[in-house]
């Protein structure tokens, strides 16, 4: 019993470890597209391959923390841009859009034109 227990949490811990890589990449991805960057261009400003990027961003290789660090600083985010992923609970389209301006209430206009820009990439 405690065989199978263990097993099913380790597939659960891989699916999560999975799930974060892509959440990883995909806001990667968003900060670069925002700079305008190619995956070359971030790559060596960042002293990175082209193509660990392009596996970074797939979800396919973990990057360390050094890489995240220097990824940040090219992007011109914080590291906490990088990583923080938390999923918005909404159940209903009124409660996501008071989620949505809950995150955005006193945030400066740098802050909310990145948003709006993220968003517009998003939904295009």
């Amino acid at each position: 019993m405690d065989h199978e227990y263990i097993s099913q949490e380790s597939e659960n811990m891989k699916q999560e470890e999975s799930r974060v890589l892509r959440q990883l990449g995909q806001r990667i991805r968003y900060f670069r597209r925002l700079k305008s960057l190619t995956q070359e261009e971030l790559g060596e400003q960042a002293n990175v391959s082209h193509k660990y990027i392009g596996e970074i961003e797939r979800g396919k290789k973990k990057a360390g923390i050094i890489i995240i660090y220097r990824l940040a600083c090219v992007l011109q985010v914080s590291m906490a841009d990088l990583i923080s992923f938390s999923r918005l609970q909404c159940g209903s389209h009124q409660k996501c859009m008071q989620s949505i301006i809950r995150l955005l209430e006193n945030k400066d206009i740098e802050a909310l034109k990145k948003a709006f820009n993220i968003l517009k990439i998003c939904l295009s």
